[in-house]
């Protein structure tokens, strides 16, 4: 049988270890990017490059899903911002993008990745959002935040998704992306599709 707890079963040491990894390194990153560099969006370049790394490296369905609730839960039990709950749906939902993504037919595997990263930044801006509406924040003014924040965030996603791209070929050609029968085994999409000539 399917479902969550057969896939969680199925995940190896190894994999663990990549997910804990990467979840790590998005945690680091929004630390050191929590400088007011008066750019918005500007931390989504380190989380959609290491939720594109974790979908990339480790050959499960849910690993950019798992990468960004281990990120989240840290995250919010640092401290590292306001809203708790909050926190964790910030990087959850990204990394739900990126798996549901996965099966876009999209070539070169830099426009794949460009494109995860870019949709993985425009939905990031959903928590906040709503929780201005539930403020009370006027509409008009929750609106126009949305746009700047979604459109900033799906740029830097981008650009963090092309970054993904490049270190992924570095990784491919040193043999150590996800294999497809480990993929096909977990009952995942394969992720030979990102591993095409650029």
């Amino acid at each position: 049988m399917g479902g969550p707890r057969a896939a969680l079963r199925r995940i190896e040491t190894r994999e663990a270890l990549l997910l804990a990894f990467f979840a790590v390194f998005v945690v680091l990153a929004k630390a050191a990017l929590r400088w007011h560099l008066h750019v918005p969006g500007h931390a989504m370049f380190a989380t959609a490059l290491f939720l594109l790394l974790a979908r990339a490296c480790v050959a499960q369905p849910f690993a950019a899903s798992a990468t960004g609730l281990l990120a989240g839960l840290a995250t919010a039990a640092l401290g590292m911002g306001q809203g708790g709950p909050i926190l964790v749906v910030k990087l959850l939902l990204p990394g739900l993008v990126v798996d549901a993504g996965a099966r876009l037919p999209l070539r070169p595997r830099a426009l794949h990745f460009a494109t995860l990263g870019a949709l993985a930044g425009a939905v990031a801006f959903f928590p906040a959002a709503a929780v201005e509406a539930l403020a009370g924040v006027p509409g008009d003014l929750v609106l126009r935040h949305a746009l700047v924040s979604a459109g900033a965030k799906a740029g830097f996603g981008a650009l963090g998704g092309l970054a993904a791209a490049a270190i992924a070929r570095r990784l491919d050609d040193h043999g150590l992306l996800a294999r497809e029968s480990a993929a096909s085994a977990a009952g995942a999409p394969t992720p030979a599709a990102w591993r095409e000539a650029d």
